[in-house]
């Protein structure tokens, strides 16, 4: 009984890791490995960790106190504050998804082509319906089973390639656990983070934790987003096949130069199914966002919401507009995100008003959620400042040294305004 609710657990959350591995994840980590080779693996780990903290804090709210993200932002800050708080993380991240859904048609759609020679329009007409199809359904356990059979597909088709690849398990392993920041590489890192850690599913994360116990939750989701993971890792490792990752068509044809057309078909078979799972995650994470943060019961609006975002990707797709560039952009200003979501989510997992003291978060979680914010913030600025640097043609000076003390400080705020709140003990 207890393995048939634990594999149960695992496939209701085989959906958060079907939500990130979509096209985004796999141009970005095939661009961290055809720019960086095996040097940014670290990344990936860090952002699988980070991955795991995140979406159990925001669950272990949820199973704890009943209250979803929006009731518990408005009774940690006031009606008013969590009002505009609501609109801020909620509107944002909304508006993520119709960003990533534009990212994942158009991988799906690239997929497909690659097979078929197909037209763009009609393809992204056929993949938008699909989805459609099974977002009206609204059936959670028929989309857990899909996902998972997705996931199924694109691991097995990414190992695949990544097997290909000759590598020490010692360079692996040392390019996993020691960090490495090539000179130019700073955009990939947090597009690296920004598409494993994707704030709409901690949302996603929240809504679908309600019913079960802490102890099924984490088993469930560590294993999916540790498969997820993996699967990123083995994409980042093919991606070292090319040295000049400019488009898909270019690395299709790669690797079918390297591995014939049974690697070449694994690339497409894993890059439709990470367009196609993800087609269906981000309208889905949208319609729970308005139920969770805005509390909207209504099932019409929660449709006409999921409707709008599928359409965005629909017309994006259909467009014909290349999908590499757009797909990076979308991860790294998602990244940019996170640093907020971490914030609100320890600041509520701590309070003592609102969480119930055998499931707040202790000092050693604390620590290292804290060292979590302090890398992703200092990540996200430092983006923002090479960023802002190249377009007004400001000298670098020691901007740096700005970034590290400005995250350094709301690291530090953060962790005050946790020990205010009493969560810092003993325990």
């Amino acid at each position: 009984m207890h393995t048939r609710r634990t594999l149960k657990s695992v496939l209701i959350w085989s959906i958060i890791s079907a939500a990130f591995i979509g096209p985004g994840t796999v141009t970005t980590a095939v661009s961290a490995g055809s720019l960086f080779q095996l040097n940014l693996l670290w990344a990936v780990v860090f952002a699988t960790v980070a991955c795991i903290a995140l979406q159990e804090v925001a669950a272990r709210i949820t199973i704890a106190t009943g209250l979803n993200f929006g009731q518990a932002l408005v009774q940690r800050f006031g009606i008013q504050r969590g009002r505009y708080l609501r609109w801020f993380i909620g509107g944002s991240v909304i508006g993520g998804c119709a960003a990533y859904e534009a990212g994942n048609i158009v991988g799906a759609v690239a997929g497909i082509q690659l097979m078929s020679g197909l037209g763009v329009p009609l393809l992204a007409f056929a993949i938008t319906l699909l989805s459609a199809v099974v977002l009206w359904k609204n059936n959670p356990a028929w989309i857990s089973t899909l996902m998972t059979l997705l996931v199924a597909l694109m691991g097995v088709a990414f190992f695949a390639l990544a097997v290909t690849r000759p590598v020490h398990a010692a360079d692996v392993f040392r390019s996993a656990v020691i960090p490495s920041i090539p000179l130019g590489s700073e955009m990939t890192i947090l597009g690296l983070i920004g598409t494993t850690v994707v704030p709409y599913n901690i949302f996603l994360g929240s809504g679908i934790s309600k019913g079960q116990t802490v102890s099924l939750m984490r088993i469930g989701l560590s294993l999916s987003v540790v498969i997820g993971g993996l699967i990123t890792a083995a994409i980042l490792i093919a991606g070292t096949l090319t040295t000049n990752f400019i488009s898909f068509q270019g690395l299709h044809a790669d690797i079918e130069a390297r591995l014939g057309w049974i690697g070449a078909l694994a690339f497409t078979l894993g890059l439709f199914g990470a367009g196609f799972s993800s087609a269906i995650t981000s309208p889905y994470a949208a319609s729970m966002i308005v139920k969770t943060v805005f509390e909207e019961r209504r099932e019409s609006v929660a449709r006409t919401v999921w409707a709008a975002v599928l359409f965005i990707g629909f017309v994006v797709g259909a467009s014909g507009l290349k999908p590499v560039p757009v797909i990076l952009l979308v991860q790294a200003l998602n990244g940019l995100l996170l640093p907020f979501l971490t914030i609100f989510l320890m600041i509520v997992a701590n309070d003592p008003k609102i969480m119930p003291p055998s499931f707040r978060t202790g000092v050693v979680y604390n620590l290292l959620l804290l060292a979590m914010l302090f890398g992703i913030t200092m990540i996200s600025l430092n983006n923002i400042d090479k960023t802002l640097t190249t377009t007004l043609g400001l000298p670098a000076g020691m901007h740096l040294t700005f970034v590290i003390v400005i995250a350094s400080l709301i690291t530090l705020v953060t962790a005050v305004s946790i020990f205010r709140t009493g969560s810092l003990d003993n325990r």
